[in-house]
């Protein structure tokens, strides 16, 4: 998602020039002081918003890796393999209807999922 730029507004000229003048009155100092109280805030909020402006870049960028390396873990995900006749690693004893009923069924079912019928 990009999001929509635009520059960052520097303090116009005529701002930057009231600042320096010398206040003959009352009301001009505090009008003056006003204005530098103004323009402080305005420079902490523009390098603030730059700041903002860094920190949404770095978090795309980490998004768009995460959002990478999660198509990459579900595409692995999806490739099973065909199993194994005995899956838990244990010694059996191999002999009767019901071990043999299992390689029958396991069998059938390697065929169905596309392996050979060796399971090799």
């Amino acid at each position: 998602m990009t999001l929509p730029t635009a520059p960052i507004p520097q303090p116009s000229t005529p701002i930057t020039n009231a600042l320096r003048i010398v206040p003959k009155t009352e009301t001009e100092t505090i009008l003056l002081e006003a204005l530098k109280e103004s323009d402080t805030m305005f420079r902490a909020l523009r390098d603030r918003v730059a700041v903002l402006q860094a920190s949404q870049i770095l978090n795309d960028t980490y998004c768009n890796k995460l959002r990478i390396q999660l198509a990459h873990k579900e595409k692995k995900k999806g490739k099973q393999t065909l199993g194994k006749l005995m899956g838990n690693g244990l010694p059996r004893m191999l002999s009767g209807d019901a071990f043999y009923e299992q390689v029958v069924q396991f069998t059938e079912w390697q065929r169905s999922r596309g392996g050979d019928e060796d399971g090799c």
